[in-house]
């Protein structure tokens, strides 16, 4: 039997189980504090079942979902209303990774804390787990829960021989993209430099205004509205901010961060308004950080969801990440099982058409995998 317990704050509740670390940036306790200190507001289920085998993950009501692609509208294609379901993990960084204590919690005892009741007293009909790697989702599918795909995760492993092996083993038209990549930013007089991110500057502040307006025309707010988040950032161990440089300007930027064997690019900015600018957005966002993975003594770089094409013409390897759906049966994990199925027909960013069909199940992937 379940014993269910909610807690105000991570430390609160890493206090009463220990808990292994975690494998991914995004789920790390350096991660989920600077997002407390940020503004994100979750409350943490901690679910018990015997004096070691625990499962941790933060909650949120599914109203109180913000970001559109975490919101169980989008989830599901809007086959159940968000407030009968609730959200399970971080809402950011699209993987999520459920943390265990001494002994793992099995996905069935998992499935029953998810949908106990509440501090007011109903439980959910659904909990949404989303972007959950092919692994942990296959584990809810055996216990009974539907999962449908959600998006492509991407990754470039690192070479023992750094760039140079990287570039050896691409395709041979993968290769000439990357040359071209190369040869454009280095004929227009790009430099780039990686060093350890000490704080906030307006360099870096405005570059990351400038990308959030482009892909948000209602985006009104200076660069030093990211101040307070940078500093926060520069006190993780293995921040890292990749420039570069036209013309003694800085004209692009990426946050990264090394955590445990995997270099996670974060935070990505380019005034693409001054000429030559264009082409450095390649080597900020694949082959500055695989530099800087292979110098750090890294096994690959997260790339992450979106643009999926991009990455994989570059060499990214590309997986499956799943939304699962915990319902106590029913009409609620019909209608769920639906719209997890709506959705995977209608990815905003499929993936390529030369990487194959899809697989229909986190069981079918049978590929190398991040988390197994």
């Amino acid at each position: 039997m379940i014993g269910s317990y909610a807690y105000a704050s991570l430390p609160e509740a890493t206090a009463r189980h220990p808990l292994a670390p975690a494998r991914g940036l995004y789920s790390s306790d350096s991660w989920l504090e600077l997002l407390h200190g940020h503004g994100h507001r979750y409350r943490w289920l901690l679910m018990c079942a015997r004096e070691r085998a625990a499962a941790l993950t933060p909650l949120t009501d599914g109203p109180a979902v913000q970001t559109a692609r975490y919101h169980p509208g989008f989830l599901l294609h809007g086959r159940l209303p968000a407030e009968r379901c609730v959200v399970a993990g971080p809402r950011t960084g699209y993987l999520n990774e459920l943390r265990y204590g001494p002994e793992r919690l099995p996905a069935d005892e998992v499935a029953e804390g998810l949908l106990a009741p509440g501090e007011g007293g109903s439980a959910p009909e659904a909990a949404l787990l989303p972007y959950l790697p092919s692994g942990p989702a296959a584990a809810f599918e055996s216990a009974g829960h539907p999962a449908g795909l959600i998006a492509w995760d991407a990754w470039l492993d690192v070479p023992g021989t750094g760039f140079d092996g990287y570039l050896a083993g691409l395709e041979k038209a993968h290769r000439h993209q990357v040359k071209d990549d190369l040869r454009r930013y280095t004929m227009a007089g790009v430099a780039f430099s990686a060093r350890p991110l000490t704080g906030p500057d307006d360099d870096t502040g405005d570059l990351l205004a400038l990308h959030e307006r482009m892909y948000g025309s209602a985006y009104d707010r200076p660069g030093s509205r990211f101040s307070r988040y940078l500093a926060r950032c520069a006190e993780l161990p293995g921040a890292y901010v990749v420039r570069a440089r036209l013309a003694g300007r800085t004209v692009g930027c990426h946050l990264v961060f090394h955590y445990r064997d995997v270099l996670w690019v974060r935070l990505i900015g380019v005034d693409e308004s001054r000429p030559g600018t264009r082409g450095c957005y390649f080597g900020l966002m694949f082959y500055e950080p695989l530099r800087l993975a292979h110098e750090l003594g890294a096994r690959a770089v997260h790339l992450g969801i979106g643009t999926s094409r991009a990455k994989s013409r570059r060499g990214a390897r590309l997986e499956p990440l799943w939304t699962v759906a915990v319902t106590t049966g029913g009409r609620a994990r019909d209608r769920a099982r639906e719209g997890l199925a709506a959705r995977a027909l209608d990815l905003p960013d499929p993936a390529p058409e030369g990487d194959g069909p899809a697989p229909d199940s986190p069981s079918a992937w049978v590929r190398p995998s991040w988390a197994g």
